[in-house]
């Protein structure tokens, strides 16, 4: 669904003839120009990269919140400390799933930015790997992805953490369980 929409905003930034346009106007432009199938560039790159960052994001997290509660060394003090244990755990994980996004959003970007750049995500990825190496073709965006993603992440564990001060003695459900009192 997302990747219309990113489609048509990102040719609005770049194409001179859609500055200007409304999402809808830009749109059909971009199908009347190209056809359909152009609204679904980098939908390759989108769906590899979100599915490997995001099992990579809630995976990392439950890991890095599990080292660090029994890092607390007790039940009691994880739970005084529960805030800096989710806030922490889910910086640490966006990071690390951060590192397997960005070869795969730089070849999103350049798909959808440049029409002929190549067919599809491997064609896209290999051309990037081959004109642009690893660091300056995957990772000249990392330091701005981590700034969208770990406060968009950190925003959502916070929600988490409200939902635990209505019920504060499970600060995790796989690393404690309920006491019946």
């Amino acid at each position: 669904m997302a990747t219309p929409i990113d489609v048509v905003k990102t040719r609005i930034q770049i194409d001179p003839a859609l500055k200007g346009m409304g999402l809808f106007s830009a749109g059909k432009s971009i199908v009347a120009a190209e056809g359909p199938g152009a609204l679904l560039t980098g939908f390759g790159p989108t769906a590899v990269g979100y599915l490997v960052q995001g099992g990579m994001k809630f995976a990392g997290y439950e890991f890095f919140k599990g080292r660090f509660i029994n890092a607390t060394g007790d039940y009691n003090t994880a739970v005084e400390h529960r805030t800096a244990i989710y806030l922490g755990s889910a910086a640490i994980a966006e990071f690390f799933a951060d590192v397997l996004l960005c070869p795969l959003e730089a070849t999103r970007i350049r798909l959808v930015s440049e029409r002929h750049f190549a067919s599809g995500l491997v064609t896209g990825f290999m051309r990037i790997m081959r004109e642009d190496g690893v660091l300056r073709g995957f990772y000249s965006g990392f330091i701005p992805i981590l700034c969208k993603q770990v406060p968009s992440l950190s925003s959502s564990i916070s929600v988490v953490m409200l939902t635990d001060m209505i019920d504060p003695i499970c600060i995790g459900s796989v690393y404690c369980s309920r006491m019946d009192e």
